[in-house]
């Protein structure tokens, strides 16, 4: 076994560890669930999965904050789902934030493809635009936008072509 791979991506054994724990800890408390278990059970997953991942991965990746972001909006839907919605207090609450987290994220990806028609309908080349994506998006992610921009610049180049025919 790696113990290299394994020391430099312990997130993914501690955070199914820490997600695993609250639900069991969710279930065996059905019906008694007080407002101090609820704040653990949103502390562990809007906070501290996050935290995990920010410490874990802050040195390899420039943007991680968008990830961090979209985990804890990811952990308060999750809390959600733990929590019975009869002893929900702390959670109504917090639920605005998840949907102005996701908001934001959506903003992020907003502008990341503006970018990436942008570069490619300026005459840039396709492969440039991927790669200066790359960094805020995965690169197969950034390969399919970027699929997406080559397919409507074909298609306006074939109805330009039409248009002018007539």
């Amino acid at each position: 076994m790696n113990t290299h791979l394994l020391r430099s991506h312990w997130f993914f054994w501690a955070a199914p560890l820490v997600i695993a724990v609250d639900a069991g800890v969710s279930f065996s408390a059905r019906g008694q669930m007080d407002r101090l278990l609820e704040a653990g059970l949103l502390f562990d997953l809007a906070v501290l999965v996050p935290a995990l991942y920010w410490l874990a991965y802050r040195q390899r990746q420039q943007r991680i904050g968008a990830r961090v972001l979209a985990l804890a909006c990811v952990g308060i839907w999750l809390a959600l789902q733990l929590v019975p919605e009869a002893e929900r207090d702390l959670l109504n609450h917090v639920e605005p934030l998840r949907y102005a987290g996701i908001a934001v994220l959506v903003a992020l990806e907003l502008a990341v493809m503006a970018a990436i028609y942008r570069a490619i309908f300026k005459g840039g080349s396709v492969e440039d635009a991927v790669a200066q994506a790359a960094s805020d998006l995965p690169a197969w992610v950034a390969r399919l936008i970027a699929w997406e921009v080559r397919l409507w610049q074909r298609a306006w180049s074939a109805l330009r072509r039409f248009t002018r025919r007539r």
